[in-house]
């Protein structure tokens, strides 16, 4: 019998006020039983995170804000790259659909536009013996935001010039999300690994990066099936894993 494959986003809560969409979702998992494809959403997160607890900043009501509840116990622990690949190219055609411009996907998870972030995830898995039980999957995508305390942020209005509706974007997500979802319980895993590598953010060029509180040039070469960085860097390939190496600048 053929998996059921979940519509994202059609089975969904809005907060208009939330510290947390990934927490949310948590707690309303903890409620009551959720279908997969559930969705959280919000137009501002006071406690909004990133990657290992990093803040990410958004303007009220500006942005996409969303978490996403997967129940993906057809792949094991060893294969929990294949989850962040799914979800990766999800937003990656998602930018890159709403901007217009060409999008990259930064090791691990964050999406490039014109050497600046756009979007960025964050995933939660929950174990369960040698399976994910479940995982609830943060998105934050920036879309008419203007103004950025970081430098390196920007949004789709900012790199297009368009202000698109926070609805119109959310639904394109999810269809995305959906598709690319669809792909991963068909074990699709050549698909996933080509298009990340295709379009890896600085992927085979001179770029200089910092591990240890050491700087050293290197060409990124791609990940491996444990989701590592594998950089070449004076005649030998260094791997590292998330946090571990940060990309100061192509060179």
């Amino acid at each position: 019998m053929a998996q059921q494959i979940p519509q994202i986003g059609q089975y969904s809560l809005y907060l208009e006020e939330t510290d947390s969409t990934n927490t949310a979702l948590r707690l309303w998992l903890e409620r009551e039983s959720l279908p997969e494809g559930a969705l959280v959403y919000t137009h501002f997160q006071s406690a909004g995170r990133g990657q290992e607890n990093a803040a990410w900043e958004s303007e009220a009501g500006q942005n996409v804000l969303l978490s996403v509840l997967l129940y993906p116990n057809f792949i094991n622990l060893q294969e929990q790259v294949w989850l962040n690949l799914c979800v990766c190219l999800a937003l990656q055609k998602t930018v890159k659909e709403l901007s217009g411009q060409t999008a990259f996907i930064k090791w691990p998870n964050d999406i490039y536009v014109e050497h600046q972030k756009i979007a960025g995830i964050l995933i939660e898995n929950v174990i369960q013996g040698t399976k994910i039980k479940y995982s609830i999957v943060g998105v934050g995508l920036n879309l008419n935001q203007m103004q950025f305390s970081f430098p390196q942020a920007s949004s789709i209005r900012k790199v297009s010039g368009i202000r698109h509706d926070l609805s119109e974007a959310r639904t394109i997500l999810c269809k995305h999300f959906t598709e690319s979802y669809r792909m991963l319980k068909g074990k699709q895993w050549n698909y996933f690994w080509d298009a990340y590598h295709a379009n890896l953010y600085a992927k085979g060029q001179l770029a200089l990066f910092e591990a240890d509180g050491q700087q050293f040039e290197g060409e990124i070469m791609g990940i491996d099936k444990k989701g590592r960085l594998h950089i070449y860097s004076q005649d030998e390939v260094r791997s590292f894993a998330n946090k571990e190496v940060k990309l100061i600048q192509i060179i």
